[in-house]
Order: structure tokens, then sequence, then C-alpha cells
């Protein structure tokens, strides 16, 4: 709908403004509801407050007058009553003197405490009256069980030990809430004479009086100043909201009044306003167009001129600033400084030049060298067209400039860059044939290297076993020193006894079979001993626990020799596959630097801990020892070739390398070495 008819139309906007005068209405009562919501809500949570102080202070009243009639108790020393059922003799008082009297007549008296009169107080007040309201004394040491406090007495009192001076809570207790309150009970001078034996001293926290107030006869006897506030906010709220519906109302009725004469007087200056519209649209329409012609021509990015027959400027965009450095009045004034800008060299070309036309039609610019204003030179694309008037006469000339410098200077660069790519490759080739030559003969020098390391790694493992076949000759005559003390000793016992004439056939059978039997051991080792440095053919699964013992059994009479404890954490189900000659000359390895460096540092109660395990799929063998570790500065060498710490007659540094080659190269494995708190721990994964 047009604006002209949209302000005839009264009724459009009369029911809009109702509209809005509906909705502010309905904000109103909204906020007027949450006004009296919140003041309800506020009043009930004061009630609630109100009742909640009421019924400590009714607890609080009904503790302190408990207090006070214990006290009252207390201070005269507990009362003497006749023996009965209800009273019997305390047990708990049996401590104190004179707790059993006769009186002259010879009725027996029993002495009662405080705590039990007051007791007693309360159970005949609460048999008369179930809803009697009554205190309870409790403690963390009671001494009658029945005062053993619950758990939210046990709470209280133990935070009063940390210094509360009362505790209360709204508790639900058999589906019933209730206030409970509670404040401590100090020990006084005569509460001594029942509690002393419990170690309580004068000021001391002997426990706690607590009450416990029914909340319900207080919410009922509230409860009709609580419907008294509801209904009076209900009423306040429905009052609010009649006021507010008739203001609505009156406010809607004089707003279309109102509108109306408005509307009225829109209607007549709607009509002139339209009419002064229709004439303005014409007149702008015509601006308008020379407008745009204007505006396409001043931000044009080139330099776009008209030039006419006389040397003069009909038209010159302001971009020639930009370009140049000259404004378009310096033009303007100065007809000759066109043809200064051009470049003396090119000048020449400029005054005569005619466009060249492709095939296609189209005009070839003229690319030319101007002079800026501040001395730079700048190259521009040339475009100009002869301009005729209607009548068919020349009316000059319609020229379009394109700045190209940095076109110019990318062809610069890329034509130098060229030349200079055409050296380095004339270069480059230079050198390929070069390099084919020197490749030729690093090949030749790298093939005779790697023999060469290949026979020095080959001589250093020869020498690595030769180093450890001596090892093994030290260990079979640790092995072997025993055997041949037994058979000493059994031949120094055969002369003794010949001589002696005692011998017998029985005798000597026997002296014989243990001799015979230790030689059998002695050849045993030396098998176990050459099956060690019998070379293995190809790899095969082998189980690890089985290799670690028999590496053990070769070096267990050494690490014996010096004391050395070997603590063995097996697992048989780990298996690993390679060589386990190898891998067992590995271990004795790793054993045998063990034990030198235990026996070099002198290390009091040297230990050897082993441990296999499974990680990862494959199988992983820790060897720990406690003997002083490896300084960090040394750690990084220990596996490199002929590296020792030793003089040349202990070691010779091969060992570790020749240990890391069998793992990592022959059996693809890895085996490291990391310093502990006491020590260091090899680790042999495969």
């Amino acid at each position: 709908m047009p604006p002209s008819q949209q302000l005839m139309d009264p009724t459009n906007g009369q029911s809009q403004l109702t509209r809005k005068i509906n909705l502010f209405a309905w904000i109103l009562i909204a906020c007027w509801t949450l006004l009296i919501g919140v003041s309800c809500l506020w009043n009930f949570q004061a009630e609630r407050k109100v009742l909640h102080k009421v019924a400590l202070a009714e607890a609080q009243a009904l503790i302190e007058r408990d207090a006070q009639y214990r006290r009252w108790g207390a201070s005269h020393g507990g009362v003497y009553v006749p023996a009965t059922q209800q009273s019997p003799p305390n047990p708990y008082l049996s401590h104190v003197p004179e707790r059993d009297i006769n009186t002259p007549s010879g009725k027996q008296l029993t002495l009662i405490s405080p705590a039990y009169m007051a007791r007693q107080v309360n159970e005949l007040a609460k048999a008369d009256n179930p809803s009697f309201r009554h205190a309870h004394i409790t403690s963390l040491n009671p001494l009658r069980p029945e005062n053993i406090p619950d758990p939210w007495e046990e709470t209280a009192l133990r935070s009063f030990e940390k210094g509360a001076h009362k505790a209360s809570a709204i508790v639900t207790i058999a589906g019933k809430q209730y206030l409970r309150f509670m404040t401590p009970f100090l020990t006084e001078e005569p509460c001594l004479k029942c509690h002393a034996l419990q170690g309580y001293a004068v000021g001391s926290i002997r426990g706690g009086i607590s009450a416990s107030i029914p909340l319900q006869p207080l919410i009922d006897a509230s409860r009709g100043q609580t419907v008294g506030s509801f209904a009076f906010h209900g009423l306040i709220w429905l009052l609010g909201l009649g006021v507010t519906g008739m203001g609505a109302r009156q406010l809607a009725r004089s707003a279309t009044a109102q509108k109306q004469v408005e509307s009225e007087l829109q209607q007549q200056t709607l009509l002139l306003e339209e009419e002064i519209v229709d004439r303005r649209k014409a007149q702008e329409s015509l601006q308008e167009s020379e407008a745009h012609l204007r505006i396409v021509a001043d931000y044009a990015s080139n330099w776009e001129y008209w030039r006419l027959p006389d040397a003069s400027f009909l038209y010159m965009s302001p971009s020639v600033q930009s370009l140049t450095g000259y404004s378009v009045e310096e033009f303007c004034n100065n007809r000759e400084l066109f043809y200064l800008v051009i470049h003396p060299y090119d000048r020449e070309l400029f005054r005569d030049h005619t466009h060249i036309i492709d095939s296609n039609g189209q005009i070839l610019p003229l690319e030319i060298r101007i002079l800026c204003k501040n001395g730079d030179v700048r190259w521009i694309s040339h475009i100009c067209q002869q301009v005729y008037t209607p009548e068919g006469l020349p009316w000059g000339w319609r020229a379009s400039n394109h700045d190209i410098t940095e076109h110019k200077q990318m062809e610069h660069e890329l034509f130098e860059q060229t030349e200079q790519l055409e050296q380095e490759v004339s270069e480059r080739e230079t050198a390929q044939a070069s390099l084919e030559e020197m490749n030729h003969s690093l090949e030749e020098r790298i093939n005779v290297a790697v023999t060469d390391l290949r026979d020095r790694d080959q001589a250093m493992i020869q020498q690595g076993r030769l180093a450890a076949m001596g090892e093994m000759v030290n260990n079979i005559a640790h092995q072997w020193r025993q055997p041949l003390n037994n058979v000493g000793l059994i031949i120094q016992s055969l002369k003794f006894s010949f001589d002696a004439g005692t011998m017998t056939h029985d005798e000597l059978e026997r002296e014989i079979s243990t001799a015979m039997d230790v030689i059998m051991h002695m050849s045993r080792t030396i098998d176990d001993f050459r099956n060690f440095f019998r070379e293995d053919k190809q790899k095969k699964t082998f189980p690890v626990s089985t290799t670690i013992h028999h590496a053990l059994e070769f070096v267990s009479a050494a690490l014996s020799n010096h004391d050395i404890q070997v603590e063995l954490e097996d697992d048989e189900s780990v298996t690993a596959t390679g060589y386990q000659n190898e891998y067992a000359q590995v271990l004795l390895n790793i054993l045998s630097n063990t034990r030198e460096a235990c026996i070099e540092r002198c290390t009091v109660a040297p230990r050897i801990h082993i441990r296999v395990a499974t990680e990862n799929g494959r199988s992983a063998v820790y060897i720990r020892d406690n003997c002083g570790g490896i300084a960090e500065d040394i750690m990084p060498k220990i596996f490199d070739p002929y590296f020792t710490t030793r003089t040349p007659d202990k070691g010779t540094g091969i060992g570790l390398y020749m240990s890391k080659v069998i793992i990592e190269q022959n059996m693809n494995g890895r085996l490291t070495a990391d310093n502990t708190i006491d020590g260091v721990e090899f680790r042999i994964e495969v």
C-alpha cells in the first residue's frame, strides 16, 4: 500500500496504536504480578524466619531451665530419695561415698545425680503429655548407654571441641519437622563428684544439652496469618489489574480521537507533497544523468582527457595528478606542459604517432615514457581516438593513458633473471660433469672403506669372542676349584686309610664312586662351555628364562666367590627369537661388567637383580645392580668400541659394543642402560 493510502486509512493507524496500548497494558500487568508475587514470597519467608526464631527461643529457654535445674541439684551434691524400683541405687555412682544411707527409722535412701533427677522429671512430664518439649543431655563419653548421642548430636559435640558455642538445624524426624538446638555442657566444681573418674576438669566440655522443638504446632498457629497475607496480596493484585484495564481502555479511546484529527491534516499535507515530489523527480533525473557521466570519468584510475583542436582541454580526469604529479589546473594554464612531460627520447614518436589496428579491429596502444614532477620516469600505455561534432567537423582527441611502469620493471627483471638462469644452467652443467666424475671415484673409495669397516667389525667381534673365552676360562677355573679340592681330599683319604690298614673294599668303592661323580660333573661343565661357544646357524625361538639360568650357572661360582647375591624375578612364558648362544654371551658380558664394578668399588652387600617380562609383544630383561652407577659424562660412551674405564690388563672395551651389535643388528632388538638410585640398569629388548 502506498504511503498516501496508509495515511488516508485511519483504521490501520488506530489498530496499530491499540495494539501498542494493549501490549503496554500486558507488560504493566506482568510487572504488577511479579511485584505482588515477590512481596508475597518475602512475607512468607519473613513469617518463616519469625517462626524459626520463636522455636529457637523456646529451645534456648527449655535448655536454660533444664540447666538451672541440674545446677541446683549439683550445688547440693545430689538428692537422697527412697530406694525404689523407679529409683534404684545408681551403679554409676558406686565410687561416691555414702551413696546409700539409712534413716534413723531404718528407711533406705539412695543418692541420685542431677542428670538422673532431670531425666526422671522429663520422663514424668512426657508420660503425662507426649507432646511435652524436653531437653536431653548427652556426651561423647557418657556414663549411661542411653545417653549415647545420635548422629546429629555427635556432629554438634565435635563442633564444640573445635570452639563452637551452639548448634541448631531444622531436621525431619518420623515425617515431621523439628528444630534441634544444642549447647555445650561445661564441667563445674560440683560435677566432679560424679564425673571426676572420667577425666574431666573444671571448665572442660563434658557434653551437651539438646532440645527438639516440633515446628508443626507453630506452623499451624501461623497458618491463619499466612492465609490472610495471601488473600491480602490477591486482593491488591486484582485491584491493580482492574485499574490497569480501565486506564488502557480510556487511553485507547483518547488516542483514537487524536489519531483521526492527525489523519485529516496529513491527508491535506500529502496532496501538496506529492505534487512537489513529481516536479523534483523530473529535475533530479536530468542532474543524475550528468552526474553519473562525471563520476565515471573523475573516478577513473587512468589519465583521461579530451583535447580540443586549439590544444586546450575540454576535460581532464583528476587521476593525472597521482600519475604525473601535476594538477589539472597546471595543464589547463600551461598548454606546453602536455609535451614537456613526454620523455625527450619519445617526444618525436608521440608527436607524429598513428595507432596500429590489429586483425580484430582493436587499437594497439603506444608505450612511451613521461617525466613526473618529482623527476621520476614512468611508462604509460597511450590510446587516443579523434572525436567529431554531430555535423562531422573535427572536435579534438579523446585519449586514455594507463600506468604500466610496474609491468615494464617486471619485464626488465624477467629479462635479467633469464640471462642469470642461462648462466647458472651453464655452470651447473659444468659442475654436473665434474660431480659425476667425483661420484665415480667416491663410489670406489666408499666400497673400499665399507670392506675395511666390515673387516674391522669382524676382527672386533672375534676379539670380543676371545675375551669372552678368556672370561669363560676364568669361570671354568672357579667352577673346577671346589671339585678339584674334593677329588684331592678323596685321594688323601684313600692314602691315609691304606696306610692305616683300615681300608675296606666297600669304603674303596664308595670313595671311587664319589670321585667319579665329581669328575663327571667337571666333564659336563666342559660340554656346557663348548656348547655355549658353538656358533648359531639360524635364528630360532628360545625361552629367555632357560638362557638366563645357563648364563648364571657359568658365573655362579665367580659371583659367590665375591659374595655377590643374585635375585631373579622370572617368567618362564617369555620367549625371544634370535641366536640363543649370542644372547647368552650378551648376558655374560653384562654380568661380568657388573661383577667387576662391584669388586672395584668394594660395594657393601653387592646385589644383582634380574627381571624377565613381556612388553608390547617383545621380551624385556632388566639387569640392575647396586654398585654406584655410571658417571653422566661417561654414560653416552659405554657402547662405543674400545671405550673402557679399566686398565688395559682388565678390559678391552669391546664387550658392551659387541653386545649392542648382537642385540640391535643381529637380532633387531634394543640394548640400553640408565642409572638408578644406587646403581645402573641394563635393558635387553628382543
